[in-house]
This record gives structure tokens, sequence and C-alpha cells, in this order.
């Protein structure tokens, strides 16, 4: 099978299980702690480890899935294609059709015809209907010793405008009972801003919850996109192919047909509850707090489903490789609006975006803080601490050699800019005569290199 061919989670999971990226763990586990460290350990070994299905988990019907994303091929993998520049080039080009800004731009493309979801009247996430919907059968893991509870953790969630628009975002979700769940809306998501919404006119809700499907639509889901961008349009441009919706039985919502389970339900008025604590990608735990409170009015899955879930804590995990192929799709569209960046490297050891290294064209009458400024007022920048620009001779996938330029190169009181608790960096200028052997020195070492007795293992 070929990464084009994927059209949800268990075709993915076949081409996993046909690359030898997958191990079936045949012993029972426990959802409590045992899933996610084996998960954790797994996502620390070499190239983030192999994807892991657990067969057998204790007290459950269904089988867990966790570390699908865990290596940046495996994520190329699930949008189908085989290296991020091949997405970047694809991205660059469509979005080279039209005119505006990035945001103009990627609106038309995605309002072709072409991408946009297509309506089924039977759906494999539907095969099987529960009349009383029950939460407590679903094998949601509980992370780590001091979270709060078990948390949904790779959940799709769908949410509308009260007007129209459409959202699906990933949103941390803490099983209460066994017909509520809470959602943890990001302040400034799609999803809390249609939440602000429907309370303004006093009226609940209508939520959707897919897990599992195609998994070009988790990485649309968790790619830091312009806002009311159709999620569901770009697994499709991705993917090569429209994806198919189906709608909801109880709430007026369409949601991926593919998926394995759906969750239904009404957000009331001011219905929240406690939530937390959460072991997070910093290495702590974020306190506890009032989340939205989501009351469940249907719960919809395919015969035998799978449950896929995902562990959040600190780097490497598979998170990190979701929000390295995004960089991709993010260069794509900075290009446009900034055509002065060259390329970019949020690190991962930094969260996604708590600080962004760009190589730019330095060209006279750059003004590193009106870029700055620019950036930190787009949704990927506006948390970034620290911004750090290099000349378009570095190479800013590097961090290690990037933070010993900057360091060393800047002078504190004309490269340094400060906007309240974040930074920005010009480290585009060299102090002086940059330090490199000659041309001649090194095709000399070309030539006699072997003669010195080393090889190529003796050298970068």
């Amino acid at each position: 099978m070929k990464p084009s061919q994927v059209t949800d989670l268990r075709d993915f999971v076949a081409l996993l299980e046909t690359r030898n990226e997958l191990r079936r763990v045949g012993v029972e586990v426990d959802s409590h702690l045992e899933i996610a460290a084996i998960t954790n350990r797994v996502c620390k070994g070499a190239a983030g480890g192999r994807a892991l299905y657990f067969e057998r988990v204790r007290g459950y019907r269904l089988p867990v899935l966790t570390n699908l994303f865990g290596s940046l091929q495996r994520t190329c993998w699930a949008v189908g294609t085989t290296k991020p520049d091949f997405l970047y080039r694809r991205l660059a080009d469509a979005l080279a059709r039209f005119s505006g800004s990035a945001e103009q731009r990627l609106r038309q493309l995605l309002s072709e015809t072409f991408w946009q979801p297509r309506p089924v009247f039977q759906a494999p996430c539907q095969e099987v209907v529960q009349e009383k919907p029950d939460l407590d059968g679903l094998p949601a893991l509980h992370c780590w010793p001091g979270d709060g509870g078990r948390f949904l953790t790779q959940p799709l969630v769908f949410s509308r405008d009260p007007d129209g628009g459409g959202n699906c975002g990933m949103y941390r979700m803490q099983l209460i009972g066994s017909r509520e769940v809470t959602v943890r809306w990001r302040p400034g998501s799609g999803g809390a801003g249609h939440q602000a919404a429907w309370n303004r006119r006093g009226k609940p809700m209508p939520v959707a919850v897919a897990l599992g499907g195609d998994p070009a639509m988790v990485f649309a889901a968790t790619t830091a996109l312009p806002d009311d961008t159709d999620e569901l349009a770009l697994a499709g441009l991705l993917r090569h192919r429209a994806s198919h919706v189906v709608s909801c039985l109880t709430v007026p919502l369409q949601v991926p047909a593919e998926a394995e389970i759906i969750i239904e339900g009404l957000v009331e008025p001011g219905a929240s509850h406690r939530e937390g604590p959460f072991g997070n990608h910093r290495g702590c735990y974020d306190s506890t707090g009032s989340a939205s409170l989501l009351r469940v009015t249907a719960l919809t899955h395919r015969r035998n489903p799978l449950f896929p879930a995902t562990v959040a804590g600190p780097p490497p995990m598979e998170s990190g490789y979701l929000a390295k192929l995004g960089e991709a799709l993010l260069l794509a569209l900075l290009q446009v609006d900034f055509p002065q960046i060259t390329a970019i490297n949020m690190p991962t050891e930094t969260i996604f975006h708590g600080v962004a290294l760009f190589a730019v064209t330095r060209e006279p009458g750059f003004a590193m803080a009106e870029l700055a400024r620019s950036l930190w007022r787009l949704k990927p920048f506006c948390q970034s601490r620290l911004l750090v620009f290099f000349d378009d001779q570095t190479d800013v996938a590097n961090a290690r050699d990037c933070f010993w330029r900057a360091v060393n190169r800047i002078d504190p009181q004309r490269d340094l800019l400060r906007d309240g608790d974040r930074l920005a960096m010009d480290a585009t200028r060299l102090a002086g005569p940059a330090v490199v052997t000659d041309a001649a020195t090194r095709q000399l070492l070309e030539r006699r290199w072997k003669d010195y007795g080393l090889d190529d293992q003796d050298c970068p």
C-alpha cells in the first residue's frame, strides 16, 4: 500500500505494519498509567520508536493505538507524502495560482470544489448506535500519576458558529461520567469563539467528537492556520481527494464518515466542570480549572472499533513530529506575505511555538523590528517568547549552531527587541570576517583525506 492510498485509520495501521513501523503488544496492559508509560519510553527511543497496537486492555473490549505519528517519516505518510519538502512545494505551487495575502489565497484554494467534503448517507462510523450512550466503555488513558482522571487525548472536536462557519480542533477532554465529558478550549481557538457566540444567544452549542478516521484529518486539526480554515477541505487537499462526511444523529453537524467512534452532545450555556490536573508538554502539570461540560446525546462507532490515543509529556513525543511537518505548510504561507523568509525552524524542545528561528534574505533596509511585530500578530507566533533571524546562508534546522551564532554575533544594544515578555533577535550580521578554511586547503584535504589514514567516519 502507498501512503496516497490511505483513507482511514485502518489503512494507516496496515501501511505501518507492512513497513515494520508498528509493534503489536499482545499481553494484557492497563489504561491506567501503564500504556502511557510504555508509550513514553518508546517515544524516547531511537527515531521515535514504532507505533504501538495494544491488543488487550484490562477491562475493555477496544484495542488502543498510540505513537502513530511518532516519527517524521510516519507523519509524512499520514498525509500521503514522503518528505516535508514535497508538501511545502505542493502548497507553494498551489498558492501561487492565486493573488492576495496568504490568508486570502488559502481560502481561495480550499474553496475549490474538488476539496469540499462530500456527504454520504451511510457511514462506517455509524455501523453501531448505542441505545444508551456510555463513555465508560472507552479505554481513555490516565497518563501521569498526578492527572485528574482519564482523558481523550486525540479527539477531533467539531463545532460551528450559530450563523454557519465550522471548526475542527484538537482539544483535551476529561471523562467525568458515563455521559459527560469536559472540553478545554484554548483561548482564542475556533471552538472557544463558537461557544461564546452560542452563549450570547442563550442556546446550547452542538459539538461532535471523532476518534480515528483519516490521519490527514488529525494533522489538519493540529496545524496552526488562519481562523475559519476548513480543516476537512485541507485534509482533502493533502489527500488529493475529498473527505467523506456524514450527518450526526442528534446534533446539526457533519463528521468524518470513516472515523472509528463518534460522540455527539450539547454544551449548555454556562455548563462547566472542574478539569485537571493534566501532565503537559512542558514536563509539569496544568492545574485544575473550569472547562466546558459536554453532555452526550449519542455515541456511534464501527463494528470492533479501534481507539487512538496520544501521550502529552516532555519531548520527543509524537505531537512534535506533527508540528515539525506543519512547518512545511507554514513556510509556504509565510513566504506569500514575507518573501524574505527562506526557512523556518521551531525547535521541538521549545514546545511548538515557544521559539522560532528564521533564515531571511537581508536586503538593504531590512527592518527586524517590523518583521518581528508582524509575525507576533499571526496565530502561530502570537505566543512565541523568542524570534531569532539569521542570514539565508544559515541552516536554521541546526538549532545548536544557530544558538551559537546568535549569542556570539549580536550587539545587545542594536540587535535586540523587547516587546512585553517577548524577545526578538537580529543575528543576520557578521561581527567580522567569517572564520572558515580557504578553498585551496579544502581541496587539498579532499585529495589527501585517505592519505592521512582517515575515512568518511572521521569527517562531518
